[in-house]
């Protein structure tokens, strides 16, 4: 059977309101920024942590790259070779007596240069579109968009060229006449016949542009007519759509009816307003003539308000009841608030005597009537103003509209008569160009200027980019497990090791552990307990060595309650006096069990602190101290302060295991009285934010905080990188 101790905190002689007296603070330096964080140790420390992540942002470009390496197809580029022959076609070049002036070098690279944007024009891939074929040329081309059948030959067309130019390529040396071109395509035979299709295409577009002959400008010239007369087309199109008018003689009548209509609705509103305006003015006249208030009834009653006396002897009775409750009866203070009571007492009788009347007036209920059809008056006066309004506005956007369609209308016949003026123009042309072409076909010659020096051919084996992609991948995968690292490094919230605790709360390292399995059965010392309570013993703050240990965290699972037994066993085993931990982040029950001992059945006083002993000698464990007077909000200051003193004087060291840190009053209350504080960080758990807000809370309530002790130490970094780092 184990033994109890009941201690109690007793009434102080003289209330202080100083939380604690000759306390000493231990401030702590800077903590350190995410930039200052970043560091070779923390880069190291988090590859460690985090290596499985790195390695797949390292492997995932890797694999996608081979992926995409594997997907992409062979392609083979097939290659020809012209050679530009300055002729009389090209401005500047002589004449055939040799009396001309003479080409230079940049005469000839405009012509190369006037060749290849030939070479590159639509038309002439649109016919090498046409003759080789959509389906052969790109065979996965998706499915084209468009209503019509029409529409969606276009887009097809249109897309296969836009494919076609892209897979083009040529080139023209500038110290010389000759132009190459490169067409590259996926298949072999489709690249040459492509190319060969393209040239066919270029060298009878040449021919066309080159030709002589009037046809050609009465033809140009009737398409020129034909692009103003669309351009009129769209210029009424235009017109019709900004103004939207679909018949303009229409639109002006119904323009003219509709302002019709709203001008005598406007002149409705107003002759109403003006019959709502005298109804009102004669509503609030009669209003102003009737009496505001009439005779309801009178009472009377010997009841004053505000009656002083009754207010003062209910203070007194509330205040007689409290100091009742705190000292004995025969208090020479309880005898003098009877006294005042009594005087009260006689007071409300003297009072009760006194008989008052009261005499109450109601309103006039005509006023009430009055001011609601004043009311309805006024609403429905500003409603009218507000269909003046909107009426007003409406008839001004009907002038505008009628404004509009004569502004249009105008512009619609001098457009029209333009478009006259061009149908006849385009008619003739194209009548005398019909004949000019017939006259110019029998003596057209061509003058080529373009000599093939090297047919369309191809390689037998085709180029990848595949080497390309794999490497880029390597690189990618890099460049992202850099990063990756750099970000798993900047935004990591908890400690690791010891060296980064100390950094991020600046505060000294007393002690780290790996594990701690202190009980009954293994008494097994452990070095680090063994360093810490030598150094606690050490310890002087204000001359004398610290008794109230607290341990405080920010979180469960951190190795307090380990953590606070070892110290104890330690303790115990060190002195031969009484030492005590006191558990205030449970009830204390595995606390002794661990040790070999259970609570006892005992009567229990409400805020008192109930310990047991153990089968190590002299060490006492805590049993439901969450409810002693320590963390009651309840008790004043001065009951927790000889609480704390008691035990000063009935143990050599009390280690107190706090509660999860919640910032509320009697834990800031407490920490101030400990003769020491020590944050308990646990590795790899503990968040760098709530920590440090824990340790300036403990300052800021004015404890002795000397530093803090690291739990669930583990080998992160194998030794050779741990000398890097």
């Amino acid at each position: 059977m184990s033994d109890a101790l009941v201690l109690s905190p007793r009434p102080a002689p003289s209330v202080r309101d100083e939380m604690a007296e000759d306390a000493v603070t231990t401030f702590a330096g800077p903590a350190r920024g995410p930039a200052a964080f970043l560091t070779l140790s923390n880069l190291v420390v988090t590859f460690a942590l985090r290596w499985k992540l790195i390695v797949l942002a390292f492997v995932a470009p890797i694999v996608l790259a081979l992926a995409i390496a594997l997907m992409v197809p062979t392609r083979y580029t097939a290659e020809t070779v012209l050679m530009v022959l300055v002729s009389r076609e090209n401005a500047g070049a002589t004449d055939l007596s040799g009396f001309g002036p003479n080409v230079i070098s940049v005469e000839i690279l405009k012509a190369v240069r006037a060749e290849i944007e030939i070479l590159r024009s639509e038309e002439v891939l649109r016919r090498a579109v046409t003759r080789v074929g959509i389906a052969r040329l790109f065979p996965d081309m998706r499915d084209p968009k468009g209503d019509t059948a029409e529409e969606r030959e276009e887009y097809q067309t249109v897309t296969a060229v836009e494919n076609l130019r892209r897979a083009l390529r040529s080139d023209a040396d500038t110290t010389s006449n000759v132009l190459r071109v490169w067409l590259t395509l996926p298949d072999r035979d489709v690249a040459l016949a492509t190319l060969r299709a393209i040239l066919d295409a270029y060298l009878e577009r040449r021919a066309d542009l080159f030709a002589e002959g009037n046809s050609r400008l009465l033809s140009a010239e009737a398409e020129n007519y034909r692009v103003r007369l669309r351009e009129l087309e769209s210029a009424i199109g235009n017109v019709k759509a900004r103004y939207g008018i679909v018949e303009i003689a229409s639109e002006l009548q119904l323009t003219s009816t509709r302002l019709d209509g709203i001008v005598r609705r406007e002149d409705q509103l107003r002759e109403q307003a003006t019959l709502t305006d005298a109804q009102l003015r004669s509503a609030e006249a009669r209003l102003a003539a009737q009496p505001t208030r009439v005779y309801a009834s009178s009472e009377a009653t010997n009841v004053v308000s505000g009656d002083e006396a009754r207010n003062s002897l209910t203070r007194l009775l509330q205040e007689r009841e409290r100091m009742a409750a705190q000292y004995a009866p025969g208090w020479p203070g309880l005898a003098d608030l009877d006294q005042r009571i009594a005087a009260a007492r006689a007071a409300m009788r003297d009072a009760a005597r006194n008989t008052f009347q009261t005499t109450r007036e109601t309103r006039n209920p005509v006023v009430d009537q009055l001011a609601s059809r004043v009311a309805t008056l006024q609403v429905e006066k500003d409603a009218i103003q507000q269909q003046l309004v909107e009426v007003g506005r409406q008839r001004q956007a009907a002038e505008v509209r009628g404004a509009e369609l004569v502004q249009a209308d105008a512009q619609l016949r001098d457009l029209g008569r333009q478009r006259d003026g061009l149908e006849v123009v385009v008619r003739q042309l194209i009548t005398r160009e019909a004949g000019t072409r017939i006259e110019e076909d029998s003596r057209r010659q061509r003058s080529p200027s373009i000599n093939i020096v090297q047919s369309p051919t191809a390689p037998l084996r085709g180029t990848s980019g595949r080497r390309l992609i794999a490497a880029g991948g390597v690189i990618a995968g890099m460049a992202l497990a850099g990063i990756t690292l750099l970000l798993l490094a900047l935004t990591r919230r908890s400690f690791a090791t010891t060296e980064e605790a100390e950094g991020g709360l600046g505060l000294p390292s007393l002690a780290s552990f790996a594990s701690l399995k202190p009980s009954a059965d293994d008494m097994k010392r452990v070095p680090e307990v063994a360093d810490f309570v030598a150094m606690m013993l050490d310890v002087r703050i204000s001359s004398r060595r610290p008794c109230l240990i607290q341990l405080v965290s920010t979180g469960v699972e951190d190795g307090r309650e380990e953590l606070g037994r070892s110290i104890a066993l330690e303790y115990a085993r060190r002195t031969d006096t009484d030492i005590l931990l006191i558990d205030l982040q449970s009830d204390g029950r595995a606390q002794l069990a661990a040790l070999g001992s259970q609570p006892m059945e005992v009567e229990r006083v409400p805020g008192h602190l109930l310990v047991f002993n153990t089968v190590v000698p002299n060490l006492w464990i805590s049993y439901d101290a969450q409810n002693s007077s320590l963390l009651d909000p309840e008790v004043t200051i001065e009951g927790t302060r000889n609480l704390l003193e008691r035990l000063r004087r009935a143990f050599d060291a009390v280690i107190v295991i706090g509660p999860d840190f919640d910032g509320n009053y009697a834990m800031r209350r407490l920490t101030a009285m400990m003769d020491a504080n020590v944050i308990v960080v646990r590795g790899e758990r503990t968040e760098g934010a709530r920590a440090r807000a824990l340790r300036d809370w403990i300052l800021g309530s004015g404890g002795t905080l000397l530093g803090f002790v690291f739990t669930g130490r583990r080998k992160i970094l194998p030794r050779a990188l741990a000398r890097i780092a």
